[in-house]
C-alpha cells in the first residue's frame, strides 16, 4: 500500500506517492520518475519529503 505526501509551493499543492520494501524507499514523483533510498532508520515520511522538495526545487 502507498502512502502520500504533498507539500505547497508557491500556491502549488506537489504530491507524491512512496512505498517501502524491505528497507528501500520508493517515491513516485508527479512527473513519473522514481527515486529510491536505502532507509537504514531514517525515516519514511521525512526521506520522502526530501526527495519531493529537490524534485520542485529542480522544476520550479
Amino acid at each position: 500500500m502507498n502512502e502520500e505526501i504533498s507539500i505547497e509551493h508557491e500556491g502549488v499543492v506537489h504530491t507524491a506517492e512512496y512505498s517501502i520494501f524491505d528497507d528501500v524507499l520508493t517515491v513516485y514523483l508527479p512527473d513519473g520518475t522514481t527515486r529510491d533510498t536505502e532507509l537504514r532508520g531514517l525515516k519514511p515520511e521525512s526521506t520522502a519529503r526530501t526527495h519531493l522538495r529537490a524534485y520542485i526545487q529542480r522544476n520550479a
